[in-house]
């Protein structure tokens, strides 16, 4: 039995970039067993991803609840740890684990880190992260090819889909990453207004069915559109509006697991890049990514693998708009 050990303790989106080579891991030895220590925000995602054999959560508040954590772990062996997030939190419990070979994203060097047995990769921001997690793999000199894109299609559906009586819509993300004062300051605001907005969809539901849902930050774009009757409720967080043939739904604020489900059935996906943009790709959408101009080169980093993907730079909404409805024609 081969033991892994693999530090991913940040979000759901970083925890799928990295989970195809995480199963080229454990699809290349007989018999393995995967520990994935987590953080709050992935930690019940992972537990649904049958390539994971144990899933433990690091501890967030304490000094004390963090020796403690890192003591326990260091009761037992592992053949590799693979450092993935790159924190210096899951570097420092590494050193008290035995393992044959330690590897270690890194974006900032501290100088005692030269004092531990850890092999270290550095993140470079204009770099393709799969190509550096290959090389922390090659280091091991295990023969093993980072595939399996795809992962999400053999994952187990919640079935949430089926409380939405449509196929093959067009799928709009709606989160906080479309307002730069919810989101970074710096980036350019789309900041879509009520009455554009209702425009745009109602542009895009002349030919198509359309869902849209949103993430956790209750955005008031959202009110509106419920507070305002533009959209007839159906079930407690689902909402719906009728134009002409096709259906509008708005599903306000769904488990990611929930989103997943609703993706198996999309053909096109409109979002700000994030964590539904992998979980797109992992089940062939084509994606229309709306991305900051001035930092094209960093997501490339993160879809340069992707075959059904079209980046869409950040403009205001009047503007991109007219971007998107061209890009949905094409």
């Amino acid at each position: 039995m081969v033991k892994i050990l693999i530090f991913r303790t940040d979000r759901i989106g970083d925890l799928i970039m990295t989970c195809s080579a995480i199963i080229s891991l454990k699809k290349y030895f007989n018999q393995s067993e995967i520990t994935l220590i987590t953080s709050s925000k992935n930690s019940e995602y992972s537990k649904n991803l049958s390539f994971i054999d144990n899933v433990v959560e690091f501890p967030r508040n304490g000094i004390i609840n963090k020796i403690k954590f890192a003591f326990r772990l260091s009761k037992k062996k592992f053949d590799y740890i693979f450092i993935f997030d790159g924190k210096e939190r899951s570097i420092l419990t590494s050193a008290f684990i035995k393992s044959k070979k330690k590897m270690a994203l890194l974006s900032t060097k501290k100088f005692y880190f030269n004092f531990l047995k850890i092999k270290f990769f550095k993140d470079n921001d204009n770099k393709n992260l799969n190509e550096t997690f290959q090389k922390m793999i090659n280091h091991t000199d295990l023969k093993i090819k980072i595939q399996n894109y795809d992962f999400i299609k053999i994952k187990k559906n919640n079935n949430f889909s089926s409380k939405i009586p449509l196929d093959k819509y067009i799928h709009i993300h709606l989160d906080e990453k479309w307002f730069n004062n919810l989101y970074i300051n710096s980036y350019t605001n789309i900041n879509p207004q009520l009455n554009d907005f209702v425009d745009f969809l109602d542009a895009i539901s002349i030919n198509n069915d359309l869902i849209i849902t949103t993430g956790f930050v209750q955005l008031k774009l959202v009110n509106e559109l419920i507070n305002k009757k533009i959209f007839n409720i159906s079930e407690t967080n689902i909402f719906f509006k009728r134009n002409n043939n096709k259906v509008i739904y708005l599903i306000n604020q769904p488990t990611f697991e929930d989103i997943e489900s609703l993706l198996r059935n999309s053909k096109k996906l409109i979002s700000c890049h994030g964590a539904i943009t992998h979980a797109a790709n992992s089940l062939n959408i084509h994606i229309l990514d709306i991305i900051e101009k001035n930092n094209s080169l960093f997501y490339k980093r993160y879809t340069s693998h992707m075959n059904k993907y079209t980046s869409i730079y950040r403009e205001n909404f009047s503007s991109i708009k007219n971007t998107l409805l061209s890009k949905l024609n094409e």
